[in-house]
């Protein structure tokens, strides 16, 4: 799994080809969300985003941030089915018949604060995004890759986060 602490590792990350510029752009729109600095030109989606937004934004104090500090949890990108077991919400029917372990995504599918399909600008989702608060601050979130959303049950835990 990789992870990312702050938002000038996820740009290394990016520069590294370790992950995608779609989500650098999802981690840029919350980060210019944050910055006390707004010359910078207005961003409505994260489709938006472009070099120069990131080029500024790496200048601010705020690509500096601990993400778990500002934003309640570090952003993880999903490799293998295996990653997907860091993946936990909350059922307390499920912890309470596993000795207190919240249960995974692959477990039984929940309700989370976000889970939702990343729109891209030209073709389907690839990504899903997960994000569960168990903070005051946020929570952490975690993307899934579209290889990995039948194990993940990514459709499910959708549609019931949709619903609540």
């Amino acid at each position: 799994m990789i992870t990312s602490h702050h938002f000038k590792e996820t740009y290394q990350q990016y520069q590294q080809d370790l992950i995608p510029f779609r989500l650098l752009q999802e981690q840029a729109i919350v980060m210019l969300g944050l910055c006390s600095n707004t010359s910078c030109s207005p961003v409505d989606s994260p489709l938006t985003i472009n070099n120069d937004h990131l080029h500024w934004l790496l200048l601010q104090p705020e690509a500096a941030y601990d993400y778990s500090e500002y934003l309640g949890g570090y952003m993880y990108v999903c490799e293998s089915e295996d990653d997907l077991k860091q993946i936990v919400g909350c059922d307390f029917e499920w912890a309470e018949t596993h000795d207190g372990a919240w249960p995974n995504v692959t477990d039984l599918p929940m309700v989370w604060d976000s889970c939702c399909y990343l729109p891209e600008a030209t073709s389907e989702p690839l990504w899903a995004m997960f994000l569960m608060c168990w903070n005051n601050a946020g929570g952490s979130v975690y993307y899934v890759p579209k290889h990995l959303w039948k194990a993940a049950r990514v459709t499910e835990h959708i549609e019931l986060t949709n619903n609540a």
